[in-house]
């Protein structure tokens, strides 16, 4: 069966104006609004929280080829808080976090593995105060979806991480001891993010 040039060019136009379906090298957009990224340590006997309001991040990742994921999350320091002026005062001077001096702390991952069911761990390398270390987030991770979106899947990954301050030098002079603050801080990340199906 012979096709006319124009039969080839309608065909041609068509592949090329349908959309493309996503696939396992499209990266989800997070939602800023509804995630959120948080971290509590014991002070004296007492939970102090707080969160960090500005960070963003590249996440590719599809259940289906999780050899192919990628996690990069940046997060600005400079506006972390606790909601209370003299503890964010503490933590951004040079004692802590230094945010005049290290504005950005940092997280890639080198792997992503599924454990079963909902559950992934995410290796990778943190950087805090410019100190690099290897870190292990574990998360969970559902996909379904979105109600209000069609064609759009949406994403919520929960993951918690617990650090030693000190081995990132987040503890300097007379906080560089574990007496009044302790030495093991917990971060909570929230991620929920989109993407087309």
């Amino acid at each position: 069966m012979r096709i006319s040039i124009r039969a080839w060019l309608i065909l041609v136009a068509a592949l090329l104006t349908r959309p493309a379906l996503a696939g396992p090298q499209d990266a989800w957009t997070i939602d800023a609004r509804a995630s959120s990224l948080g971290f509590s340590v014991t002070q004296v006997g007492s939970i102090v929280s707080g969160r960090f309001p500005a960070w963003s991040g590249e996440i590719v990742l599809d259940p289906s080829a999780v050899a192919a994921a990628r996690i990069d999350i940046r997060i600005d320091t400079r506006p972390v808080t606790a909601n209370n002026s003299d503890v964010d005062s503490l933590l951004k001077g040079p004692n802590f976090l230094s945010v005049q001096k290290f504005p950005e702390a940092r997280f890639v991952s080198t792997s992503v593995s599924a454990r079963g069911g909902d559950r992934y761990e995410a290796q990778g390398k943190l950087t805090i105060r410019d100190v690099t270390r290897d870190a292990v987030l574990p998360f969970t991770l559902a996909i379904a979806d979105d109600p209000g979106r069609p064609g759009t899947l949406r994403a919520t990954a929960r993951g918690r991480i617990v650090l030693k301050r000190l081995d990132y030098g987040v503890g300097q002079a007379e906080w560089a001891g574990t007496g009044q603050v302790a030495n093991e801080v917990t971060v909570d990340l929230n991620v929920v993010a989109s993407r087309p199906r």
